[in-house]
């Protein structure tokens, strides 16, 4: 992260910078699934958007980045939470599958992975509550 800072300093002929201690802490809690290149995008943003500034805060973190590892927000909101307990799952199901495609922008593999479950078994869920917005776009 230092390296990275240096040189993006260095390129924009900004004075050396430091990350604050709370805006450290979040980016080596992050996982870098993008590792080293997304890494190097962060500080190059972080660099951007600080100006003059030679703190770097955690409020000038992607949302990605300032989010992680935070519990993400439940609601039961639009969940039948009365009758039977094999339907309310269903339904939960299907919105939150629904949400998430909707979220991952239809990224099956992203979404599956968030879930916790496989890919194949969130193909075979999509089919089955027919959410697969292809299908629906092309009438079948």
């Amino acid at each position: 992260m230092e390296h990275f800072l240096k040189k993006k300093c260095d390129e924009s002929g900004l004075p050396m910078k430091q990350f604050s201690k709370k805006c450290m802490e979040k980016m080596l809690d992050y996982g870098w699934p993008g590792n080293v290149r997304q890494l190097e995008n962060e500080v190059s943003r972080l660099v951007a958007l600080s100006g003059t500034d030679k703190m770097l805060n955690p409020d000038l973190l992607s949302p990605e980045i300032l989010n992680f590892g935070e519990a993400p927000k439940s609601t039961t909101r639009g969940v039948n939470t009365n009758g039977k307990l094999k339907e309310a799952l269903k339904e939960l199901e299907i919105i939150m599958i629904r949400e998430g495609l909707k979220r991952c922008n239809f990224n099956k593999s992203k979404l599956a992975k968030e879930l916790g479950i496989s890919r194949a078994s969130l193909i075979m869920k999509v089919d089955k509550y027919e959410l697969d917005k292809r299908k629906k776009a092309a009438g079948e």
